[in-house]
């Protein structure tokens, strides 16, 4: 009888596992196959990042043809003798299932403060356009900078148009900050259609990123698409198994900090973050903190949830003042700025956001901990770096203001939020066609209930 019960036990066992994996198997595992495509013999898909100090270093990467025997930049600028300076970079091929590329890639260091620089790139003998991009004034401690979430878009898609309104909002942006899924998955023509997102602006304005789960590939241990880590040459100050994917920069009085949270794939992978995380918190002199990573501690969509983020990290970013934690992969907008901390003296914990620039809609969770929510958009986010206040806004499509509060710390480094958000409008508080097109109409009535619940809460 006894074996019969444990045969019966394992049998139930096995089927929930052939069940969950043909259920999950094109979430888990699943990766199409890259259609076939020809690197161009010209420069392109020009990127200015940075690997470095970004007050006074600037990292230009841009892709060829595997034929090309080596990549020249041309620099211009008042700090050289002549009018201009030359550097040059041997290929790096990459390749994958749908073809082969070179990548190219030059670091430039000791740029001078308040100076405007003109460049251009070559492979071998075939030249780029001219573009320009500015170092910041080392003497202003303000400054601006971008953040979108995941942009995730098709082909010939409208995601573009955000990054597009945003950096006419804020011409002078010192850099644009993504959170991953900046591509649909890591196919080549996915990463065209990012570039092309981006236009002129990202030979302009440096990039700083983070990587999301639709820039890996799918398995059971997920490997990194290695276009990601030659387009955004970042710095290699993060930990071993994580170089160029979690690492910091310091720029004025902020430190950014990014969390490759995608790569958590076991508990080694877990604390090795946490333990460096740990480490470069302790060593933190900056005024502010900002930590940017795919996946949110606070999820925003319904049937989520990243305990095991919290559990990580939530006590360092309460322990060391952190002031903002940056995330994506909800497909939905969140802010919390009234989470308890784990500190005794209940400091000011940090403002947690989440946002998206793709057309990808996901349903919302009706958090009691998101002080504002927005389901049926994608915005941008804009912040105004001061040296005793951080000021935010969040923005729709149309360039409405949906949210906006300011930071301010004291001289004895506590923080102060006020809030200038609008009113909760219950337009974006509604579930998304797919919600209303799977879901029964208990289940839609359920989602109404929550809704109206937590809108009064908030009022």
């Amino acid at each position: 009888m006894k074996r019969t019960t444990k045969k019966t036990i394992w049998a139930g066992i096995t089927l929930v596992i052939i069940l969950v994996l043909w259920l999950k198997w094109d979430n888990w595992f699943y990766n199409p196959a890259e259609p076939h495509f020809q690197a161009s013999i010209n420069p392109s898909r020009i990127l200015l990042t940075c690997s470095g100090n970004l007050s006074d270093s600037r990292d230009i990467t841009w892709e060829g043809d595997t034929l090309t025997k080596q990549g020249i930049l041309q620099l211009a600028g008042k700090s050289f003798q002549s009018d201009t300076t030359g550097f040059t970079s041997k290929p790096n091929i990459i390749r994958t299932s749908g073809g082969a590329s070179a990548f190219f890639r030059i670091r430039i260091e000791n740029l001078r403060s308040d100076q405007t620089y003109s460049y251009r790139v070559a492979n071998d003998n075939r030249w780029s356009e001219w573009s320009d991009f500015k170092i910041a004034n080392k003497a202003d401690s303000t400054f601006s900078f971008i953040f979108l979430g995941d942009v995730q878009d098709s082909i010939n898609g409208i995601a573009g148009n955000l990054l597009q309104e945003a950096s006419l909002s804020r011409p002078n942006a010192s850099f644009v900050l993504y959170v991953g899924d900046m591509i649909e998955r890591p196919h080549d023509a996915y990463w065209g259609e990012w570039f092309r997102s981006g236009g002129t602006l990202f030979r302009t304005i440096p990039v700083i990123a983070t990587p999301g789960n639709h820039e890996y590939y799918k398995g059971i241990i997920q490997k990194l698409d290695p276009r990601w880590t030659s387009h955004l040459t970042l710095p290699q100050n993060g930990p071993p198994n994580f170089l160029g994917r979690s690492c910091y920069w310091d720029f004025k009085q902020t430190r950014f900090i990014s969390i490759d949270s995608n790569g958590i794939q076991s508990i080694p992978s877990a604390l090795e973050q946490r333990n460096w995380l740990k480490s470069v918190l302790e060593q933190t002199h900056q005024k502010w903190i900002v930590v940017f990573m795919h996946h949110p501690l606070y999820s925003t969509s319904r049937g989520r949830d990243y305990f095991y983020l919290r559990t990580l990290f939530k006590s360092l970013f309460d322990q060391y003042h952190v002031d903002l934690v940056l995330a994506g992969h909800d497909h939905s907008y969140g802010r919390a700025i009234h989470i308890p901390t784990t500190e005794q003296n209940h400091k000011q914990g940090p403002v947690y956001i989440v946002s998206h620039a793709s057309p990808k809609l996901y349903d919302i969770n009706f958090s009691d901990k998101m002080d504002k929510l927005a389901s049926n958009t994608a915005m941008f986010q804009l912040f105004d770096v001061y040296n005793d206040s951080i000021q935010f806004g969040a923005y729709t499509s149309q360039g409405d203001n949906f949210d906006r509060f300011t930071i301010h710390k004291d001289h004895l480094g506590n923080n102060i939020i006020t809030q200038y958000a609008p009113p909760n409008e219950s337009k974006f508080l509604m579930p998304t066609g797919n919600f209303i097109r799977k879901s029964s109409k208990s289940e839609i009535e359920k989602y109404r209930l929550e809704m109206r619940a937590w809108e009064k809460s908030k009022e």
